[in-house]
This record gives structure tokens, C-alpha cells and sequence, in this order.
């Protein structure tokens, strides 16, 4: 596994700053992955250690991987930090300019003629004529009375048409973060497994004071944070999903 997460790492397009800047928390994060175990025995090395119980040899092995929790959770920090940048960076639909009167009336014209449509036909908007179906996308759905699905995939498409290349690139960021995700948990899994974690209220009792200064700072929660997420919550790009195929 660890092998599999270098070579992710080594496969990062770092011309991108985004995948540049994952490849620097991953690099961390497979550090940490590998090596929290040596870390925490080295506790052992103390010379007070011979006169603890295992109650007190716990708290020590803790002690000495205190910094690598604090590191995991900066990374999902910045990775937080970095889908809220790319969503509001999303490119937006192109719409009408402002001193297009012909083509606002023209736009109100189409979405009103397909309104007037039989639904089944408003089922199937998308194959309506391409300047038909530009008004429907450039407007509320319910505009035109056509599902939210179906408004979803005419927005894709004409964003697929003008914003492809630049979807695409974004699409590959996402996907370097979801496996920089990914390595969080499994250097996370790590540390629990180091500091003899029995179950999560036992981690959030350590942990949540070792973390609450950078989070609080950085405004997020840490229940929030240590929540793992479905895969789609994750995909910043949403329905834009689609047009980056």
C-alpha cells in the first residue's frame, strides 16, 4: 500500500499548485504512515521507563507521537481549505451580456415555448435545438419546467463545450486530493494503532486538545473534521462531474 501511495505521489502533475501542494502533504502523510510505530517505541528508550506502569507507558508513547497528530490534522485541514477554493473558483456558465436585450427576450421566448411543452417532451430537453436548450441552461429550471436532472446535464453540456480543458484539469486535482484523503485515514489508522487507541471517544480525549489551537484558527470542528464522508460529499465538482469526463 505504501508503495501504491508513492507511486500516486510520483505521478502528481506538480506544474498544477494544487497537486503540487498534495504531493507535499502526502509526502508527510506516508511518512508518518510508515514510521509512527518506531516513533512511539521510542518512548521505551527514557530512563523513567523502567518505572512506569502500563498506564503511564501509554501516556509516554503518546507524548512522543503528540506532534504527528498534529501534523495529520493540519493536512485535513488544508485539504478542507483547498475543495472550498476550488468549488468557488468553478467555472461559472456562461450567460447573456448585459446589453443583449434581442437575446434576453430571445432567451424568455424559448424557456416559455418549453414550458408550453408536453412534460415528456420537457423529460427530454436535451435534444431540443442547441439554442433552445442554451436558454433552458442559462436560467433556473424551473424557468422552463424541466427536472433539475435534466437542467443538470444542459448546464454540463455546455460547460463540457467551454470550459472542457480547464474541467478536466480541475477534475485531476480533485482526484489527487481524494487520495491524499485517503492517506490521512490510513496514516491516522497508524497512530491510533501506535498510541494504543481502544476506540474513538478514547482518541478524541487525546487528541482534541492536541489539535483545538490550528483548528480553531482555521474555524473547523474537530467531530466535523475526523468525520469520514462519503466519497460524493468529497467531489467538490458535484454535477460538474459529468462535463470533466
Amino acid at each position: 500500500m505504501s508503495q501504491f501511495f508513492a507511486d500516486v505521489i510520483n505521478q502528481l502533475d506538480v506544474t498544477r499548485p494544487v497537486q503540487k501542494q498534495v504531493g507535499e502533504i502526502m509526502r508527510i502523510q506516508l511518512g508518518i504512515k510508515n514510521g509512527v510505530k518506531e516513533k512511539a517505541a521510542g518512548a521505551s528508550k527514557s530512563p523513567r521507563w523502567e518505572h512506569l506502569n502500563d498506564i503511564g507507558r501509554k501516556a509516554a508513547k503518546r507524548d512522543e507521537i503528540a506532534s504527528l497528530v498534529q501534523s495529520n490534522a493540519q493536512s485535513r485541514v488544508t485539504l478542507r481549505k483547498l475543495r472550498a477554493e476550488i468549488k468557488s473558483s468553478l467555472p461559472k456558465l456562461p450567460g447573456r451580456e448585459k446589453d443583449d436585450l434581442a437575446g434576453v427576450l430571445q432567451d424568455q421566448e424559448y424557456r416559455a415555448y418549453v414550458r408550453g411543452l408536453p412534460q415528456e417532451q420537457r423529460d427530454r430537453a436535451q435534444r431540443l435545438h442547441p439554442d433552445i436548450a442554451a436558454a433552458v441552461a442559462r436560467a433556473p429550471a424551473e424557468l422552463s419546467g424541466v427536472p433539475e436532472s435534466v437542467h443538470a446535464e444542459l448546464v454540463n453540456d455546455m460547460l463540457r463545450r467551454t470550459h472542457g480543458a480547464e474541467l478536466a484539469k480541475i477534475a485531476a486535482d480533485v482526484a489527487a486530493m481524494e487520495m491524499a484523503d485517503e492517506l490521512i485515514r490510513a496514516a491516522d489508522e497508524e497512530i491510533r494503532a501506535a498510541a494504543e487507541v481502544a476506540h474513538g471517544t478514547d482518541f478524541r480525549v487525546w487528541a482534541k486538545p492536541l489539535v483545538d489551537p490550528l483548528l480553531t484558527d482555521a474555524g473547523a470542528d474537530f467531530d466535523e473534521l475526523y468525520r469520514r464522508q462519503e466519497p460524493e460529499a468529497l467531489n467538490v465538482l458535484g454535477s460538474l462531474a459529468v462535463a470533466a469526463e
